[in-house]
């Protein structure tokens, strides 16, 4: 942000009241034109994005502390490097049908409506116990969030489904010692970890045929990408992501108009 400030100074804007809208947009081309000092080429577009993203935090933080009333409509660039990689609904029903009712594949399934179901990150499903799924409400809390950060997620009818399956069925089955983690491996009986996990899904993910590049975020993006279509606020989604801000949401919004 000290970048920016100096930047308007040189251009005689001392003061905050003095900033324009077109003043954030000068910003971001003087930016596409710069080269970075050791690589001597141009700033990728996932770079500029940061300053993007900076500056529409910034004025939000004017328009909410009464400093200033300015607005940045700043529009993110296109970075096929950075952009996430999501799957459309037909893909996450490519994944589902290559499951079955057997022990592992009721616990497929349950991976599958925690990490697009329910959105989850990869250590915040590694996190989950058995008691954190709340039957009589149909929510999941998640105490382990990003930042430490708890929060209660709804569990929609078919992950309810999908979990209720495997904790009533194919869990107890798993299990072979006292433990309260909800993934249990099927060899010592004990918890999943972040690397089992992950790996189970890429391995889903190459039986189902998809050739993208698919991991548990993938899933995580594939449910932000769906939601609008079920009426879903970016306000809402926001909350049911657990992102501390809403502009860390917004991206979706490209990717919506990208399926579009």
């Amino acid at each position: 942000m000290g970048e920016f400030l100096h930047y308007q100074e040189q251009r005689g804007k001392m003061g905050l009241q003095q900033l324009t809208a077109a003043d954030a947009t000068s910003y971001i081309d003087h930016l596409k034109i710069q080269t970075g000092i050791r690589t001597g080429r141009g700033y990728s577009a996932g770079h500029i994005n940061k300053y993007v993203q900076t500056l529409q935090l910034f004025s939000r933080y004017l328009r909410e502390t009464g400093k200033s009333g300015i607005g940045f409509n700043l529009e993110w660039l296109e970075d096929s490097r950075n952009k996430p990689v999501w799957l459309t609904v037909q893909e996450i029903g490519q994944l589902y049908e290559i499951t079955d009712d057997s022990v592992l594949g009721l616990r497929d399934q349950a991976m599958l409506a925690v990490f697009y179901g329910c959105g989850l990150r990869l250590n915040e499903g590694a996190s989950l116990e058995v008691g954190y799924i709340i039957t009589d409400r149909r929510l999941l809390y998640v105490r382990k969030g990003k930042g430490y950060k708890e929060r209660y997620v709804p569990i929609a009818g078919g992950s309810y489904e999908q979990l209720r399956l495997y904790i009533d069925h194919a869990r107890p089955q798993l299990l072979q010692t006292s433990s309260q983690m909800l993934f249990i491996g099927a060899n010592k009986g004990k918890g999943l970890t972040k690397q089992s996990l992950y790996v189970r899904i890429k391995g889903l993910a190459k039986k189902a045929g998809l050739i993208k590049n698919i991991g548990t975020h993938t899933l995580r993006h594939s449910i932000a990408t769906h939601l609008p279509a079920s009426g879903m606020s970016l306000e809402q989604i926001q909350e049911f992501l657990g992102h501390e801000v809403l502009d860390s949401t917004q991206i979706y919004t490209h990717l919506i108009n990208d399926m579009i």
